[in-house]
């Protein structure tokens, strides 16, 4: 009897008991691997939040463009522009290189003087030419043969005050045209230019066409022609 039972199926008892054991491993394991998964679920959430809580905020620009970005900024370099300034230098007498030694004072006849300024060299009989622009210039008719003595140097040493009639100049002698100043600056050449009739109530005789160049009243000279005028009948 004793042999049966312990060679024949084993007790219920045991059954059981092995089948219990069983079961409580699965769940053991299933509640391991579920708590496994949320503490990873948790960690996960967790980088997720922290993450977007220090994750840095891109500036914003307002405008129409649409765009958050904010456009690079083009920086145009310019090359400075170098100015000079050209020193006055000693001016030789202004050599005048057409004019008209009998004229008419008719009132229509047009006449042009013009002259260019020069330095004190004496290369070519005068100065070099002094392609400059901006002597001023001035152009004006005496009957008085002491050009010299009638040339007041204070009023040189001031441009602005050329615009006034000079001691025994010839008041209202040459009409200028409507495109020549008395005074004005030379151009690019160093040149000036006058247009000009002389008026029917002009005397008959010799006068002086007196050229004055003044180079900002640093340094200045003058020159002139001798030109016989004649009245017409």
């Amino acid at each position: 009897m004793y042999e049966e039972i312990t060679k024949g199926s084993l007790p219920p008892m045991q059954t059981v008991a092995n089948r219990g054991s069983n079961t409580v491993n699965s769940q053991t394991r299933g509640i391991a691997l579920f708590a496994v998964l949320l503490f990873a679920l948790a960690g996960l959430i967790s980088g997720f939040a922290v993450g977007a809580f220090i994750h840095p905020k891109t500036p914003s620009t307002t405008g129409n463009s649409g765009s958050n970005t904010k456009p690079p900024v083009v920086q145009n370099t310019q090359t400075p522009v170098s100015s000079t300034t050209i020193q006055p230098t000693r001016l030789g007498y202004p050599v005048i290189n057409k004019a008209d030694y009998f004229e008419n004072a008719n009132g229509s006849t047009l006449y042009t003087l013009s002259a260019y300024a020069v330095d004190t060299s004496k290369d070519a009989g005068h100065g070099k030419p002094i392609h400059i622009s901006g002597i001023t210039c001035r152009l004006w008719l005496t009957k008085d043969g002491n050009v010299n003595a009638n040339i007041p140097p204070d009023r040189l040493r001031s441009v602005n005050t050329l615009q006034e009639p000079f001691p025994k100049e010839a008041s209202d002698a040459l009409n200028f045209s409507s495109d020549t100043s008395q005074v004005q600056s030379t151009n690019s050449d160093g040149r000036a230019t006058w247009k000009y009739t002389l008026p029917s109530s002009l005397h008959s005789g010799n006068y002086y066409l007196v050229v004055l160049m003044d180079w900002s009243g640093v340094h200045y000279n003058w020159s002139w022609i001798k030109i016989t005028i004649k009245q017409e009948d």
